[in-house]
């Protein structure tokens, strides 16, 4: 099975990129896409000839059996940047990269409540894209203690078990 994990923080070293590498590094089969920061901001007039960064990321989405998507929590909600990711693959109308994709979706925060916030603001907006919402959402508080240690491979294995519970990859 193939997954792709995709990060929402334009940090390169923020706790969900880092979440995401300890995932893809312990997950076999998992691919960690590239910095979302790579893509352009999501333009109708574009959507015709999408420029190659939005390909190449609808491509990896498309060849991928299942996606899983870590975010942080942005005033509540998910990152501007997360958001216009899943605008391009939403693209074009009804036959996007992630209709039908079975979608796991954390989100992580240094806070007590986990990213519960944004976690809604997330399955919302990737439903809204014809995301196949798989498992329950997982949410990851204190995350900047738990990446190190017994805490990290207890949380990686609690993640594992969602992404390869039965008749995840369709």
């Amino acid at each position: 099975m193939t997954v792709l994990v995709l990060t929402g923080s334009a940090r390169r070293d923020s706790y969900t990129r880092v979440l995401g590498e300890s995932l893809v590094a312990a997950l076999p089969g998992a691919v960690l896409a590239p910095r979302l920061t790579e893509l352009p901001y999501f333009d109708q007039d574009l959507e015709a000839a999408a420029p190659a960064e939005v390909q190449a990321l609808r491509a990896q989405v498309e060849q991928a059996d299942a996606v899983v998507v870590i975010t942080p929590e942005y005033n509540g909600t998910i990152p501007g940047l997360l958001g216009n990711a899943i605008d391009w693959l939403s693209r074009p109308y009804a036959a996007g990269a992630l209709r039908g994709k079975p979608v796991v979706t954390v989100a992580a925060s240094p806070g007590a409540v986990g990213g519960a916030r944004a976690i809604v603001s997330l399955r919302t907006v990737l439903a809204n894209a014809g995301a196949v919402l798989v498992g329950p959402p997982v949410t990851v508080d204190a995350v900047n203690e738990r990446l190190a240690g017994d805490a990290l491979q207890e949380l990686l294995a609690e993640l594992i078990a969602v992404v390869e519970q039965p008749g995840l990859a369709a």
